[in-house]
């Protein structure tokens, strides 16, 4: 033995774990090799003084552990019990035993659904080198077809029964689970309404109002699709876009709760439209009228008196001429 083995066997040998024949090569090595001598007294020396006493727990050390134990388990989050329950579980349904004694039951069970005998059918008769028996053999047992014919009836109202049986929850729990997509939906339209909302409350309708329009169209037929068209409306008219105010109210007169605000509302833009047309159209009336006034002081003026040298007609002409000049102008 060299000093690469005594060292790959030095701690076996201290602890009493090498075989005889090892042992006694390490023993003539440490003979003549004075380095692995001495690191092998020192590791014995090392053992012996860091050897420690065996103590026996006291009595009452088990009864402390138990009850630490169950002062912490009262403190455990249920979150994490329930991981830990889960944990077990899963660590009890990957033992092979278990697994076995499931697939077990479960070919004993489909077996038994495969052999349960049919009501309602004649048995098959064979001969004994399995062709199907004769008509005269048969003629005895097959006399009554009728009550074969029931069976057969009855056999059909069962399972007509069960069909409908199992429908049943079928329907209660497609219509649980509309409701709770219902309400689900309706919760959505709640929050987006009142996100909205706020923004209205906090920046006015211009910021708000595509917000509102978001609410109104993705979730339609719901209060808060409705609420939010109303507001929009109310945005759109502040703002001067009639247009787009009156359309939401068409939509929400045929809403429920909404009917007769939305008459209103369309009742008051018609009446704003035209007081604004009645205005609009009052300077083009004015104007002619104003026009006629001036021009009717100066027709009735008397002509003035002909000057010296000129005829009276011609005086006349002479004033009709700036007249009509001035008319024209």
């Amino acid at each position: 033995m060299d000093c690469e083995k005594f060292d790959r066997h030095v701690m076996d040998a201290l602890y009493d774990e090498l075989d005889e024949l090892t042992y006694a090569a390490m023993k003539r090595h440490m003979d003549g090799c004075a380095r692995c001598a001495s690191a092998f007294a020192g590791l014995r020396a090392a053992r012996d003084v860091g050897a420690l006493p065996f103590e026996e727990p006291s009595e009452a050390l088990e009864a402390r552990i138990l009850e630490a134990v169950e002062v912490a388990q009262k403190k455990t989050p249920f979150r994490r019990k329930a991981l830990r329950a889960l944990a077990w579980a899963g660590s009890h349904a990957m033992r092979p035993q278990l697994a076995m004694a499931a697939l077990f039951v479960l070919v004993i069970g489909s077996s038994l659904l495969l052999l349960r005998p049919k009501t309602g059918v004649a048995p098959v008769r064979v001969t004994e080198w399995g062709q199907p028996a004769s008509d005269q053999h048969e003629a005895p047992r097959s006399a009554a077809p009728a009550p074969a014919a029931t069976a057969m009836e009855e056999a059909d109202g069962r399972r007509l029964a069960d069909a409908k049986a199992s429908e049943a929850p079928r329907a209660e729990a497609a219509k649980e689970k509309s409701a709770r997509a219902a309400a689900a939906a309706d919760d959505s339209a709640s929050a987006a309404l009142h996100e909205a909302q706020a923004l209205q409350r906090k920046s006015g309708c211009a910021a708000a109002v595509g917000k509102l329009d978001e609410v109104g169209a993705q979730y339609p037929g719901t209060p808060s699709a409705y609420a939010a068209m109303w507001d929009a409306a109310r945005c759109y008219q502040a703002s001067g876009d009639t247009e787009r105010a009156r359309e939401l109210l068409l939509a929400l007169r045929s809403a429920k709760g909404y009917g007769d605000r939305a008459e209103r509302q369309l009742a008051e833009i018609e009446a704003n439209a035209a007081r604004m047309q009645a205005q609009n159209s009052a300077p083009a009336a004015v104007a002619p009228a104003a026009a006629a006034r001036r021009a009717a002081p100066k027709a009735a003026m008397p002509a003035p008196p002909p000057r010296s040298g000129e005829a009276p007609g011609a005086a006349g002409a002479s004033q009709a001429a700036p007249e009509g000049a001035e008319l024209s102008r």
